[in-house]
């Protein structure tokens, strides 16, 4: 047995040379580990989200028929700047009575963009210290939901 001390055999009391491993807990360290692989293999679909770690997004080449916008979001609520217009959309009161981001006047104003402009692909949201992150989250999924794919979070200059 693994356990057992092993008995003395033959001449002079020595031990045996013979030694059996437990390999019991080295396959479980081996089923956990690839446990871990199989589950955490699902996250590098994630990776197509950009984020600037220095002032602002990556330098990209800019087609004519795209423009630059950035989302801001603040304590307050949402403000939308593109080409040199800023389009402010204050929050809502929400389900329990606190104010909540107006997510359905951002996809209007996000979809309205997109019809005029279908080549846009690229928007930059800025969050400000204090917006939580579900809010963040939430936001851009609602970018992505109206097909501007190229999302960039960015500090607040």
């Amino acid at each position: 047995m693994a356990g057992a001390a092993p008995q003395p055999t033959g001449k002079g009391g020595k031990k045996a040379l013979d030694a059996e491993l437990n390999l019991v807990p080295f396959i479980d360290l081996l089923s956990c580990c690839i446990s871990f692989l199989l589950i955490t293999a699902v996250w590098t679909q994630i990776s197509g989200l950009q984020v600037a770690s220095s002032g602002g997004p990556p330098e990209q080449q800019k087609q004519e028929t795209t423009i630059d916008v950035k989302l801001l979001l603040t304590e307050k609520g949402y403000s939308l700047t593109m080409a040199g217009a800023q389009i402010d959309i204050p929050k809502v009161n929400g389900k329990d009575g606190s104010p909540a981001y107006d997510r359905k006047t951002l996809d209007e104003k996000l979809k309205t963009l997109k019809a005029s402009l279908p080549e846009q692909s690229a928007i930059t949201v800025q969050p400000e210290d204090a917006v939580a992150y579900s809010d963040l989250v939430e936001t851009v999924d609602s970018c992505m939901g109206q097909q501007l794919r190229n999302v960039t979070v960015a500090p607040v200059n």
